[in-house]
């Protein structure tokens, strides 16, 4: 057999052609940003050695912003790549809005794999006579030392050109530059130029430090630069050697981009002038990862109290059989078993009269008052097997209504019966009368209704009064559930479900679940892109998203959140935010 020869020429070409292949296996297996799916190659912030033990606030990312960027080309159709691109370029621009400065030219040649934010206490000089001034640093890795130099330089030349007298200060080895002269606070809230050093109108006149051609530090007062020098130079005083915040981090998913850190108490005190209470039980820490799949953003949640030493098994091991008969159209969906025991486990924790307590208190109180019931004993308490609470979207576009289901058994039905006959009371008492009817011929329903008289004309424009039903709410029974819900609409909406498209037979959803832990408490889902008007209209607090970063609100398609009960006093929770390329 005559053996046969290839050409250099070939073998060179096959040479090619396989280092080529080799080359773009080991690119999308290892050097592109599509490995950011399986998470940054660091799982923690190197910058927390700059960090107090107990910071309210840090916020840490784990790559380079361009990766970010070359990430969502990849996961956008070609056609759409112009506009994401714009959209990045628009976003860095906004960041260095009222600046001198530019992104491509001044800041992406230097800057390395990590971006730090904190606050780094609540207030600089703990004296609450003289108001509040928070420190905050701002921690950019340096990929390199020399050109972090010359933008350093660069940044102070332009400061003292424009009139700022510097001080140049050397402490602990470290160089320190910063203005002599301070700015108070602007007392009109937070802005984004209090954590802008860049910004030509910052609150006040930030100091900047390169230690060791690793990080380039901004602070906005000198002392906040000294005590970060300090923080990481004895390790029993920095975040990195906080048994708190390393039980925390342990418990987070290892496939993360970043991380943010919360100290509770001193974070609500931030916000709102008044911390958390001695004997409140929300928790002391809260550590969430941010990690990213094909799916969208993940959030890795988990939060611990000093007093706190429970386990708790999660409740459910299989999906909640009540969103059968909520629509797959709902807006905000709210899932689980056991209502009773899991509303005493919330009302303890949010016992407290601080500022976070409040706002998960005061909205329900609102309701009790205005119905004249308590949800505890009228609603809460009968409800032990599978719940879904939902507000979808009405006829009326600015409006929502609601759906609730319950699982109510025949032997539950005489405390079932029992809360419902406080209801009617309730209504009754507030000029609503209790009145069944059949609904499309099929299933007998109560609604809470009054008369009331409307104006119109006739066609000849004469004066013409006619009676209206003003409903406060329907409720029946399908199977062994109670449905309940603010109208008539809604309710057929909870009959038909089961027969049409419910939440629970939604391709989407469906798909979205197994990216949760199977066993769970329950579920949270918001549909931010089919409902986002009625939501902001009729939940104002929803609108700070606006404030929190467009790009993002803008390509937001839905959340689902889930909790997985707890392990020695530490909760868990996943968060599965959606997004539209």
């Amino acid at each position: 057999m005559k053996s046969r020869a290839y050409s250099p020429l070939s073998l060179t070409l096959l040479g090619v052609i396989l280092l080529t292949v080799l080359w773009t296996v080991y690119w999308f297996g290892f050097q592109s940003s599509l490995t950011l799916l399986r998470g940054a190659p660091r799982g923690e912030p190197a910058a927390a050695l700059f960090l107090p033990k107990d910071p309210p606030l840090v916020m840490s990312l784990f790559t380079n912003p361009q990766k970010l960027q070359d990430l969502r080309q990849l996961r956008t159709p070609l056609r759409q790549r112009g506009q994401a691109k714009a959209e990045f370029k628009r976003l860095k621009a906004s960041l260095l809005a009222d600046t001198n400065l530019d992104y491509g030219r001044d800041i992406e040649p230097w800057l390395g794999d990590e971006i730090t934010l904190a606050v780094t206490t609540a207030d600089l000089d703990r004296n609450p006579a003289n108001g509040t001034q928070p420190g905050y640093l701002l921690a950019l890795e340096v990929r390199d030392g020399e050109r972090s130099r010359e933008f350093l330089d660069l940044f102070w030349q332009n400061k003292a050109v424009s009139g700022r007298e510097l001080q140049f200060e050397e402490y602990k080895g470290v160089k320190l530059i910063y203005s002599r002269k301070t700015l108070p606070p602007t007392g009109d809230g937070l802005q984004l130029k209090d954590f802008n050093p860049f910004a030509k109108k910052s609150a006040g006149e930030w100091s900047s430090a390169l230690v060791g051609d690793r990080f380039v530090l901004f602070a906005n007062a000198p002392e906040v630069l000294r005590k970060a020098i300090n923080d990481a130079q004895v390790e029993d005083l920095n975040l990195q050697h906080s048994p708190t915040y390393q039980k925390a981090i342990a418990r987070l998913d290892d496939q993360r981009i970043g991380v943010i850190l919360a100290d509770v108490p001193q974070l609500s005190g931030w916000l709102g002038g008044d911390s958390v209470t001695p004997d409140s039980q929300l928790p002391d820490t809260l550590a969430i990862g941010l990690g990213l799949s094909r799916q969208g953003l993940l959030a890795d949640t988990v939060w611990a109290s000093s007093n706190d030493e429970s386990t708790v098994s999660p409740e459910l091991d299989h999906p909640v059989a009540a969103l059968n008969y909520v629509p797959e159209e709902s807006a905000l969906v709210l899932a689980g078993t056991d209502l009773a025991s899991r509303w005493r486990r919330v009302s303890q924790a949010v016992s407290g009269g601080d500022l976070l307590s409040r706002l998960l208190t005061q909205p329900l109180g609102e309701l009790e008052s205005r119905w004249g019931i308590s949800l505890q004993e009228d609603i809460f308490d009968w409800v032990t097997g599978d719940y879904a609470l939902a507000l979808l979207p009405n006829v009326d576009d600015d409006a929502l209504d609601w759906i609730f289901v319950a699982e109510d058994p025949p032997e539950n039905h005489p405390q079932s019966d029992a809360a419902i006959g406080r209801l009617d009371e309730a209504a009754a008492a507030n000029g609503y009368s209790v009145g069944p009817f059949t609904l499309k011929d099929q299933h007998r329903i109560l609604a809470w209704t009054r008369l009331m008289t409307k104006e119109g004309k006739t066609t000849e424009g004469n004066l013409r009064l006619r009676l209206e039903a003003d409903v406060l709410g329907v409720r029946g029974q399908l199977n062994d559930y109670r449905l309940l819900a603010s109208s008539i609409e809604a309710i057929d909406w909870a009959y038909t479900s089961p027969r049409r498209n419910s939440l629970l037979a939604n391709g989407q959803f469906r798909k979205e679940l197994p990216l949760l832990p199977e066993d769970n408490d329950g579920y949270l889902y918001l549909n931010w892109q089919e409902s986002q008007g009625a939501l902001r209209q009729q939940l104002p607090f929803l609108r700070v998203l606006e404030l929190t970063g467009n790009p993002l609100v803008d390509h937001l398609r839905s959340l689902l959140l889930s909790t997985e009960g707890s392990r020695n006093g530490v909760h868990r929770a996943q968060v599965l935010i959606k997004l539209i390329p």
